[in-house]
């Protein structure tokens, strides 16, 4: 068994898209904020072509994806390389969660302050897996 100590977070691409910008920003803050020593972020894009570097960090890490629509690509995209996912995530879910925010949907490359406070809340609670999964191998 391997003693997996990083967990990768696979954001959407979701260009175009307000809950995308959401997925990459709370993405991020988990690699830069909240759990730097403990995230990988990975790039869908590398993901889907096949590059051998990701592909075997799909395989040799937890993965968790955060996909801001219901195409949910982060997640099939994974299955698709015969990666096992440990938790996916979808942006919408959290705002129903959230309803005390009002997201800017129709700016899609700056869902606003409240946008970004989603982010931080989504990057918080996905911080509390990632310290269960490398807990188990005691490296929280």
């Amino acid at each position: 068994m391997l003693n997996k100590t990083k967990v990768n977070v696979l954001p959407c691409s979701g260009i175009g898209k307000a809950f995308g910008t959401i997925s990459r920003w709370a993405a991020f803050e988990i690699k830069e904020n909240l759990k730097p020593e403990n995230a990988e972020l990975l790039c869908l894009a590398r993901l889907v072509t096949g590059d051998d570097e990701s592909v075997a960090k799909v395989h040799h890490n937890y993965n968790i994806t955060i996909d801001g629509c219901s195409k949910r690509c982060a997640y099939k995209h994974l299955l698709e390389k015969d990666a096992e996912v440990s938790k996916s995530f979808l942006v919408a879910k959290f705002l129903v969660k959230n309803r005390d925010l009002k997201v800017n949907t129709r700016n899609v490359s700056d869902p606003g302050q409240d946008g970004q406070q989603l982010a931080k809340r989504i990057g918080i609670e996905i911080s509390e897996l990632i310290d269960e999964l490398v807990s188990v191998h005691g490296e929280a």
